[in-house]
């Protein structure tokens, strides 16, 4: 993968997302608004066969989410190989992409925290492959959906060079798109 396409993922993500994320009240998030909004944001590069995905989350709801996936209530979300494996394996039934009909199986490249006008965030940054450059894949993504009704994962696909770019809140009802560049 060439060093320039992950500075580029990395540059595509360090913006604050639409509308600056959650509101805050005299400065502190409160619990209550923390849930009011619940979305998560990926901004992914494709460029040959690689296509390269940062995706954020608040991190207590990804926390709630991989407590369910992995059946265990005492889960904390940690920078070890434990909770990669559980994130790896809740993204590959959650998110998946599919070129020509076959899924592409997804390797972790680095993960982190990180704030959101001062709620925390936890991002993982995932690396898929494909047999041949990518021009049109299909997208499923169900992150978090089985947690809130209103949960929505907007991600922001960008084709290099050329930089075409097609952005998508999945959701409820819109949990798969078609991409093509």
């Amino acid at each position: 993968m060439p060093s320039w396409l992950l500075t580029a993922l990395v540059t595509l993500t360090a913006a604050a997302p639409p509308n600056g994320g959650p509101a805050a009240v005299g400065g502190e998030a409160t619990a209550a608004m923390r849930h009011r909004l619940h979305v998560s944001y990926g901004s992914a590069a494709v460029e040959g066969r690689v296509l390269l995905i940062r995706i954020r989350f608040f991190r207590d709801d990804l926390e709630n989410a991989l407590k369910g996936a992995t059946r265990r209530s005492d889960f904390v979300l940690r920078d070890d190989p434990a909770t990669e494996a559980a994130f790896l394996a809740y993204f590959a039934e959650r998110f998946r992409v599919t070129v020509g009909g076959k899924p592409l199986p997804a390797a972790l490249v680095q993960s982190g925290e990180d704030e959101l006008d001062r709620e925390p965030v936890w991002w993982y940054a995932l690396q898929l492959e494909a047999p041949e450059p990518i021009q049109a894949f299909r997208v499923r993504d169900t992150l978090l959906l089985e947690l809130f009704d209103d949960q929505r994962n907007i991600v922001k696909f960008v084709h290099f060079p050329e930089q075409k770019q097609k952005t998508y809140s999945f959701g409820h009802g819109d949990e798969e798109f078609d991409v093509r560049f």
